[in-house]
């Protein structure tokens, strides 16, 4: 990997950070991954001597708290972080490569620039303005604004619906398909799920670009909970019965990968693509 000696991978046990680290060839490249028993990021002395200390070229953020119960460590990991984060790599002139969400826009928003440059409706692109509805949202935008503020040398990843792990779901529709047991999810949510393979690979190949800015990066297309689930009872060959069930508010959080179709240089699978690979392997 010309011109890059070590990438610091935050968070680097979560779902994307263990795809990276796969994919990066560590016979080009020093890895560095930390978690938080390894350091903790939101406390700023410690971001600055773990960086003067080791000097990474390539910061990669995928450090997320999701849990809004604990307000406290969801504002601590998603927006003090991501602002020490950028401060550190400022201070070293590394490049930073943070990864934020769908969910920094809103349930009751619509796109202002009328599905520009998509088929999709309801989509969102880079050049909407995030109007989050939830707590989470609202701390991943507050993250994005301080990655912003303290930094120039940055790129932002907005993905969505990105699957993985153990306790999401799209492993929950798998394990409930093989064991043929009845589904029922909702119809009126919406989004563009992400393989955390597809976007790791993205991330990759953006090290080495010469690019900075705000991205959306999902599988292409978009699908409701409900049709993602019988895509996934087919490439199983279930017999588990899927019925919809409605949510009271239409909840849409489907991106338009439009800055980076626009490039033409990087292209993201189809979800359906990216899902059948994620089940087979």
């Amino acid at each position: 990997m010309k011109g890059v000696q070590k990438v610091w991978i935050v968070g680097a046990t979560g779902k994307v950070g263990k795809e990276i680290q796969k994919l990066l060839d560590v016979r080009e490249v020093e890895l560095l991954e930390t978690d938080t028993e390894e350091i903790d990021i939101t406390e700023i002395s410690d971001v600055l001597r773990y960086v003067h200390l080791n000097r990474p070229n390539v910061i990669i953020n995928c450090a997320d708290e999701k849990d809004e119960t604990d307000v406290e460590n969801l504002y601590k990991v998603n927006a003090m972080a991501a602002k020490n984060i950028s401060i550190a790599a400022r201070n070293i002139e590394a490049r930073l490569i943070h990864i934020s969400s769908c969910e920094v826009f809103g349930r009751d928003q619509v796109s202002s620039l009328d599905n520009f440059g998509t088929t999709e409706e309801n989509s969102y692109n880079e050049f909407d303005v995030p109007r989050p509805s939830t707590l989470y949202g609202k701390t991943k935008l507050i993250g994005e604004e301080r990655v912003k503020e303290f930094n120039y040398k940055y790129i932002i990843i907005r993905s969505g619906w990105v699957y993985g792990g153990k306790n999401n779901f799209v492993q929950q529709i798998i394990n409930d398909c093989k064991a043929n047991k009845p589904i029922e999810v909702f119809g009126n949510h919406y989004g563009s799920p992400t393989s955390p393979q597809a976007l790791a690979k993205l991330i990759v190949y953006l090290i080495t670009s010469q690019d900075y800015g705000t991205y959306h990066a999902a599988c292409e297309g978009s699908c409701s909970k409900y049709e993602m689930a019988l895509e996934i009872a087919k490439l199983l060959n279930s017999k588990s019965k899927i019925t919809m069930k409605q949510d009271n508010v239409d909840d849409y959080k489907i991106l338009n990968n439009f800055i980076l179709n626009l490039s033409k240089y990087y292209e993201m699978p189809s979800w359906q693509k990216a899902l059948k690979e994620y089940i087979k392997n």
